[in-house]
């Protein structure tokens, strides 16, 4: 079978497409048949190197969403049936393959209103959101600041935050202000203005973009508001002079949150954008897209 795999770290030119053996199927997991995989920018961080603590060997496949269908249970699983559609976040590594040996429990049945594609491009999103809000719980009334609002993570954080009630202010570039309204954020703001000076008082600031953006962000934070970061450490001397607090949270497998994910989806309540789809054999196009940094949602291979 085929898969997307490193053979050192480096540019575009460290990645091929290998044929590799089926991976064998252990207890307490599924085998899935591998329909389409998401593009997120961890992809070409880990390629570059920038994640070298991964500590394994080379070659090593890629990628980290996925949906397709089951085509066998392991031992002592429970809860799906062979032809069952799936979704899940395996991370940070693995996915980027023709089947996959997965752990039952950091999958879930895909929703059933959307494509396999639609699907794909969902579960990283969900699962890194869930990790921000199990950080500090989003509610009714909740005033959140996303950062890079138009991005895979963004744009599926907005919308579950609007579920669980919250005023969502999205910062974001000027050609993408109607398309993050368009997913129900309250306020788009335009990232290459002076914004400090027009708004405040948050109780989250959502960090996906990094630290040019934390900078800019504790003064936003109301009295003992909080800073989440999706992508690197805050500063926590910052943090403690704006009398503030900041934290990082780091997605795992979650099944129960791709749970209410897919009912949310069925309900038309979230739904991811698809920006662009690319065969797996273009994969080194498709991460070079996400590396320049103007996806409006996802990107998705398709096997």
């Amino acid at each position: 079978m085929r898969a997307v795999q490193i053979t050192a770290y480096g540019g575009p030119e460290v990645v091929a497409i290998n044929d590799v053996s089926k991976p064998e199927l252990g207890a307490g997991q599924l085998r899935v048949c591998v329909a389409a995989t998401g593009v997120n920018p961890v992809d070409w961080k880990i390629r570059e190197g920038h994640m070298a603590g991964l500590d394994v060997p080379f070659p090593f496949t890629l990628g980290n969403e996925f949906a397709g269908t089951v085509t066998e249970l392991g031992d002592g699983v429970s809860g799906f049936a062979v032809g069952d559609v799936v979704y899940g976040s395996v991370g940070p590594i693995g996915v980027f393959a023709d089947e996959l040996a997965v752990p039952a429990n950091a999958v879930a049945k895909a929703p059933t209103s959307l494509s396999l594609i639609e699907s794909a491009a969902l579960p990283v999103g969900i699962v890194t959101a869930q990790a921000a809000f199990d950080a500090e719980p989003v509610g009714p009334g909740t005033r959140l600041l996303v950062h890079a609002a138009a991005g895979g993570v963004g744009s599926i954080a907005i919308q579950l935050a609007k579920a669980l009630g919250a005023e969502v202010t999205a910062l974001t570039s000027p050609a993408t202000m109607d398309f993050v309204r368009g997913l129900g954020a309250d306020h788009a703001i335009d990232r290459t203005t002076d914004y400090e000076q027009a708004i405040g008082d948050f109780d989250i600031v959502l960090d996906a973009f990094g630290p040019a953006a934390q900078a800019r962000s504790w003064g936003l934070l109301k009295p003992g508001g909080i800073l989440i970061s999706l992508v690197a450490p805050p500063d926590q001397d910052e943090a403690a002079r704006h009398g503030v607090r900041a934290t990082m949270a780091i997605a795992q497998p979650d099944a129960a949150a791709l749970v209410r994910g897919a009912a949310l989806a069925d309900a038309g309540r979230l739904k991811p954008t698809i920006q662009r789809t690319y065969p797996v054999e273009q994969a080194v196009a498709a991460m070079a897209d996400v590396e320049g940094g103007n996806v409006r949602g996802k990107i998705v291979l398709t096997y």
